[in-house]
């Protein structure tokens, strides 16, 4: 018992880590996608922006489970750092930027998206 206990605690602080990274990284994703969404740029930033409304109700659904709420948490942690760095390496908006970037951001991108909807969609969130 006290060994499950050491991991939930492990996992625990783990999250508040990647927690304050997130803190600290989703206010500028969202001000580069809002931004886009206001000059009308379209479908990708719809997209990006689902991934924002899957993450919370992940979130929420496995605030309990410290070990599953780890990997949603630095999923979005992953995300969250190839949307900011194509909006700073670009002089284009994400939603164009997203068709000359490294594939590796690309494949980031359109994993985290993925597997947030799948989850949210097997989990029947809404």
């Amino acid at each position: 018992m006290e060994v499950v206990s050491n991991i939930c605690m492990f996992y625990k602080f783990l999250n508040k880590i990647i927690g304050n990274k997130i803190s600290k990284l989703h206010p500028i994703a969202m001000k580069y996608l809002n931004n886009d969404m206001e000059n009308n740029l379209g479908d990708f930033t719809t997209e990006r922006l689902k991934v924002f409304r899957n993450y919370t109700l992940l979130y929420k659904h496995f605030e309990n489970d410290q070990k599953r709420l780890y990997m949603i948490n630095s999923n979005y942690l992953e995300f969250l750092k190839v949307i900011i760095f194509l909006y700073q390496t670009s002089q284009i908006s994400v939603s164009a930027g997203i068709l000359t970037a490294p594939s590796e951001i690309y494949r980031t991108i359109n994993t985290v998206q993925k597997s947030f909807e799948e989850a949210t969609n097997s989990l029947n969130l809404k």
